[in-house]
């Protein structure tokens, strides 16, 4: 292996690298669904409020969108990536079941079942198609609007900036939400019973709140990453 690519790279090839390697999958997706639940409860809290109507101020629906989107988009990075360079529990699975049909058993992973399974193919598809604009979307938009027989103003262009959204869109926000939050679950839960495995041991789960402040030496990693992806020079 090149020097750029052990650097780029974390490899997959003893129990200990694995171990360190589900370590960081199921800390960061753990701080994510945390942070999540609670964007769930504020969002029913908006709905409680709003539901004797029928529009939610645009602004409301946007913070909300902007906000688990966000989170959702890393969950999906951690749990469903396939590029050879991220950290992701697709990616794990595929590298320890690859070692293991060579007859490299050292590094065992459980049997998962086809509901798991599915979830992180669809956490794979969705993760791809969520990272980039699809033509598709495009094509989907003109039909509807080739339905409608609306017209399109090339010229001027129109901006729209949307004031309301509609509570049954909302909700459909946070319903989205919520069966994403349960199929994220069900996939973490699997890398915390692979993690069991290699470490031979039923472990503990403990969440701990300190007032130490985030700093600035937690993006000396971060920088040394891009700097390696040769994204930054500094």
């Amino acid at each position: 292996m090149s020097k750029s690519k052990e650097l780029k790279q974390f490899p997959l090839s003893s129990k200990q690298n694995c171990i360190v390697y589900l370590y960081k999958i199921i800390t960061s997706s753990e701080l994510c669904m945390d942070t999540f639940k609670e964007y769930n409860k504020e969002t029913k809290r908006i709905l409680d409020k709003y539901k004797n109507q029928s529009l939610i101020p645009a602004k409301i629906y946007q913070e909300v969108c902007n906000k688990t989107y966000n989170i959702m988009s890393y969950l999906l990075n951690l749990l469903g990536d396939a590029q050879t360079s991220s950290i992701s529990y697709f990616k794990y699975r595929n590298q320890i079941q690859k070692r293991i049909k060579k007859g490299l058993t050292d590094i065992p992973i459980n049997d998962l079942s086809d509901d798991v399974n599915s979830l992180i193919a669809e956490f794979n598809r969705t993760r791809n198609w969520l990272n980039h604009v699809p033509e598709s979307l495009l094509v989907a938009e003109m039909d509807l609007i080739n339905q409608e027989n609306a017209d399109i103003s090339f010229d001027p262009v129109i901006i729209i900036h949307h004031n309301y959204a509609t509570f049954e869109y909302f909700e459909h926000l946070y319903l989205s939400n919520i069966e994403f939050y349960q199929q994220a679950r069900k996939i973490i839960q699997a890398a915390k019973k692979d993690y069991a495995l290699l470490m031979g041991k039923s472990i503990t789960y403990r969440r701990i709140y300190t007032d130490k402040p985030y700093d600035i030496s937690r993006a000396e990693a971060a920088k040394k990453s891009a700097k390696i992806q040769g994204l930054s020079s500094k």
